[in-house]
């Protein structure tokens, strides 16, 4: 009888720790499916977005919509439109595949043009009140861009239209940011997210 008392207890101890164990899974996978589908805290490093954001600056990003990459899925992989506008700040992989932030400055279709040392899109200069004061825009370097083959961004001129599914990004800091003027335009399957919130 007192056997049967010690079995009894020790089910409904497996049973306990079985609950827990599975809670924990369950939580850890909802975590790594919010990591990779929706939500991203990203830590900025270096101060090409200044003064939008610093070295050091926390960034959150919204990655629905976006293209995913990971080893299971081979290649990029986008599961809707992503809804990109200009002047958003947006989280995206170089060419080396480094994850930077940098401002969607012109958008698919657009024209875009470098003069005097400002952007102007389809014959309107960009008001730009986020750039630091005395601000110059230097004209593209593709020096950078033509040591890389096979790239799927596209050289920059100092002027032209902006072809479907590729975007202008810049950073804030113009003379201290690699950017669309030294590694092309960016593909949308590029773009992993959008920056909803920083400090």
């Amino acid at each position: 009888m007192d056997k049967e008392r010690e079995i009894i207890p020790l089910k409904k101890k497996i049973k306990r720790y079985l609950k827990r164990i599975l809670g924990l899974l369950l939580f850890c996978g909802i975590l790594l499916l919010t990591r990779i589908f929706l939500f991203q805290v990203y830590s900025i490093q270096g101060n090409s977005m200044y003064p939008t954001l610093e070295n050091g600056s926390i960034a959150f990003v919204w990655k629905a919509g976006f293209a995913i990459s990971a080893k299971f899925f081979g290649t990029p992989w986008a599961y809707r439109e992503p809804k990109i506008e200009k002047l958003d700040l947006v989280l995206f992989a170089n060419q080396e595949g480094d994850l930077i932030v940098k401002r969607v400055i012109g958008l698919p279709g657009e024209f875009y043009s470098i003069e005097a040392g400002r952007v102007v899109i389809d014959s309107q200069m960009l008001l730009e009140n986020y750039l630091p004061q005395g601000s110059f825009t230097s004209e593209p370097d593709n020096s950078i861009f033509l040591n890389l083959k096979n790239s799927p961004f596209l050289a920059m001129n100092s002027q032209g239209r902006i072809p479907p599914g590729y975007y202008l990004l810049l950073g804030d800091n113009r003379e201290y940011s690699t950017d669309s003027r030294s590694m092309g335009l960016v593909p949308v399957e590029k773009i992993k997210g959008k920056v909803i919130f920083y400090f």
